[in-house]
């Protein structure tokens, strides 16, 4: 996992549960890595969950809910740090069909050794996308965090279901997602 998200997560921790606690919270979990975590640097994926363990538990708060959670935090940081991947776009549609083909190149461009998770699409009508999500890590509800995010950003309502989920062993999570339009709900 790169740098950059552990950044995030110190970031999330501080403004959710107060400044101090990022610290308290790397003191009590046992992390492979020694030296403070930097943007570019690429760190053991379990170091990132230990910390998240550690914070549900300092929150109170379930697996789930904090993977969402972290995942709207980290679309909001992200699109304020690099305006230039979301501002060309007005809808959330359109955005989430570039993430493939435009972010994660970039990405794989900046940081050599990241390893992004892997979007197929399918658009069976200009209100709907299927995103299907391929990642080792499995972080399927980061991603409906992430996508909560995109549709806060826009302005834009996006339902959405989890059809298939890698955590009960497809291959694929798959997320049907369907756009609101105007005067719809």
């Amino acid at each position: 996992m790169k740098g950059i998200v552990f950044n995030l997560l110190e970031q999330y921790i501080e403004e959710n549960l107060g400044e101090g606690k990022y610290e308290e919270i790397l003191d009590g979990c046992t992390l492979m890595t020694k030296e403070p975590f930097v943007g570019p640097g690429t760190y053991p994926d379990q170091d990132l969950m230990a910390i998240i363990a550690a914070t549900i538990k300092a929150a109170g708060i379930s697996l789930t809910e904090a993977l969402r959670s972290f995942g709207r935090f980290c679309f909001h940081k992200l699109s304020a740090q690099y305006p230039g991947f979301v501002t060309p776009y007005s809808h959330p549609k359109p955005f989430l069909m570039s993430v493939e083909s435009v972010i994660h190149v970039e990405v794989k461009k900046l940081y050599e050794d990241a390893s992004p998770p892997g979007f197929t699409y399918i658009d069976p009508a200009s209100d709907r996308l299927i995103i299907q999500y391929r990642s080792e890590r499995s972080l399927c509800q980061f991603m409906e965090g992430l996508i909560d995010g995109v549709a806060g950003h826009f302005q834009s309502p996006v339902h959405y279901k989890q059809r298939t989920c890698m955590l009960d062993g497809a291959v694929v999570c798959e997320f049907d997602l369907t756009f609101v339009t105007n005067g719809g709900g």
